[in-house]
């Protein structure tokens, strides 16, 4: 038995919320990796000695926050998806047993 798809703007929602997620890890990547050659690239410069670690320790942050923010995006779009799995097996259940629909 097929069950018409509900919810398609939550389904988009959810799917843009995992590509955003790709997209800040990606970034991440690509950030830290300028970032060591912007550090590398500079030897002492003009910064005063207070500065002089402040890009390397921004270069080795940026993984672990572009991490942090890609578990948090994906995680919340693989839960909306999961929801609406569900919502979506039970009117299937439903229908199946024949059990008629509250709503």
């Amino acid at each position: 038995m097929n069950v018409p798809r509900k919810y398609s703007l939550l389904r988009f929602i959810a799917f843009l919320l995992k590509l955003f997620a790709w997209l800040i890890l990606l970034a991440g990547i690509a950030g830290t990796i300028l970032g060591f050659v912007f550090v590398a690239s500079r030897s002492g410069g003009n910064l005063p000695d207070w500065l002089q670690f402040a890009p390397l320790v921004g270069t080795i942050l940026l993984p672990i926050v572009s991490i942090v923010w890609f578990v948090q995006f994906f995680a919340f779009g693989s839960i909306l998806s999961l929801l609406i799995d569900i919502e979506q097996n039970t009117r299937l259940l439903a229908a199946r047993t024949g059990a008629a629909p509250e709503a």
